[in-house]
């Protein structure tokens, strides 16, 4: 009979699948690593992207800020451009304002009443008169609060005079105002 020796054949075919197990055990290994190793460059190149998206932000960011001091510099330059403007505006007026004042006095004026002084100060004016009857003074109060450069017109004190007129008398009513000057048109508060 013919004798075969197996067992050369079993140690190879044992190593065979040895080597096939190994090579199965290892594949998921690989596999494993190649899909994290996948998962850890998409995350880098995300981290990395991210990163760029940052950068450009803070250079936005940057540049708004330059922006934003653009802007101040402009809007102090505006208020101060308003100021000057405000100043140029109460020049003009108050250049015109005391002519306006006194041709609303003037204006104002009835016929039974005429002026004997006028003061100002600051913003308060001081009108000393005298008048046929106190009809009149009323009137001319009227005619004054109407005006857009006078206000708060207070009537202080009203004395009767006799005056001499050749050879009659005549009474008279002396009377004393005090009142605001708004040569814009708006009433100024009390002078300090």
């Amino acid at each position: 009979m013919i004798k075969i020796n197996l067992l050369p054949y079993r140690a190879a075919r044992k190593k065979e699948i040895i080597a096939r197990q190994f090579v199965l055990a290892a594949l998921p290994l690989i596999v494993t690593c190649l899909v994290i190793g996948f998962f850890w460059w998409s995350l880098e190149a995300d981290i990395t992207r991210t990163q760029n998206d940052i950068n450009v932000v803070r250079e936005k960011i940057k540049q708004s800020k330059l922006k934003m001091k653009d802007i101040e510099t402009f809007k102090e330059q505006k208020e101060m451009l308003k100021k000057k403007m405000d100043i140029i505006v109460a020049l003009q007026n108050n250049k015109t304002g005391p002519v306006r004042m006194l041709d609303t006095i003037a204006t104002c004026l009835p016929g039974n009443v005429w002026l004997l002084s006028l003061s100002q100060k600051g913003t308060e004016l001081k009108l000393t008169g005298q008048s046929l009857d106190n009809v009149s003074v009323s009137r001319y109060m009227e005619l004054l609060e109407k005006s857009e450069t006078l206000s708060d017109i207070v009537l202080g004190e009203v004395k009767t005079e006799s005056k001499t007129i050749g050879s009659s008398g005549a009474y008279l009513k002396k009377f004393f105002m005090t009142s605001r000057i708004s040569y814009t048109g708006e009433t100024t508060g009390p002078s300090s």
